[in-house]
């Protein structure tokens, strides 16, 4: 299954938490509770992705569906255009996957 960022959010930016949203419940309405084929996230026609905007939709996917799911069938896809896309991917699930150490990040960054 191939689902397009630029369709959900008729736009080339994916940078608001409410995008990422957008695309979490786009994902999830063609999954259901269950994931049991490949999903390909298609990010062509993007040109700029915040980290805010992938920890409000893969960082959601992750919560709800797990690492090992979330690394065996959510992919994204065709974002080569995006500057530090992967970096930027990276930094979302090492953020979920340290969730005690970012939110005493958070913390103290805001305190």
């Amino acid at each position: 299954m191939k689902i397009s960022v630029y369709d959900i959010l008729r736009s080339q930016n994916a940078s608001l938490h409410d995008d990422g949203l957008a695309l979490y419940n786009a994902v999830k309405s063609n999954i259901g509770r269950q994931v049991d084929e490949e999903v390909n996230i298609d990010f062509s026609q993007i040109k700029r992705c915040s980290t805010l905007f992938l920890n409000a939709s893969f960082g959601k996917l992750l919560a709800d569906f797990g690492e090992d799911v979330v690394r065996k069938f959510i992919h994204p896809a065709s974002y080569d255009q995006i500057l530090n896309f992967m970096g930027k991917y990276n930094d979302m699930w090492d953020n979920f996957s340290n969730k005690s150490n970012y939110q005493a990040y958070r913390e103290e960054a805001f305190a």
